[in-house]
């Protein structure tokens, strides 16, 4: 059995059909990470807007902010958190 060299056409053939999938996967994988990016972008802009109603109405925006931030942790985490804080504003005086 012959070994195959890099003048071989089967072996450039295979390179080739090898490059051309590379090059469709990666153009693919681009145009998804850039659509993602729009929606992102979107996304962003549309919380932007929500905060900015809300601050018209005259709600926190701060509050807000933090809120949506707890809302996403673990209930027992930020329970315990918040139990820590509240003894220890207690403790330093602030309640």
């Amino acid at each position: 059995m012959a070994l195959k060299y890099k003048e071989d056409p089967d072996f450039s053939a295979h390179n080739q059909r090898a490059n051309d999938t590379a090059a469709r996967e990666l153009k693919d994988m681009l145009d998804i990470i850039q659509s993602a990016q729009l929606a992102k972008a979107d996304a962003s802009k549309e919380e932007t807007d929500v905060y900015v109603i809300a601050k018209s109405k005259g709600y926190d925006v701060k509050a807000l902010k933090r809120l949506v931030r707890e809302l996403k942790r673990d209930a027992d985490e930020l329970r315990a958190e918040t139990d820590a804080l509240e003894l220890y504003k207690q403790l330093i005086g602030m309640i």
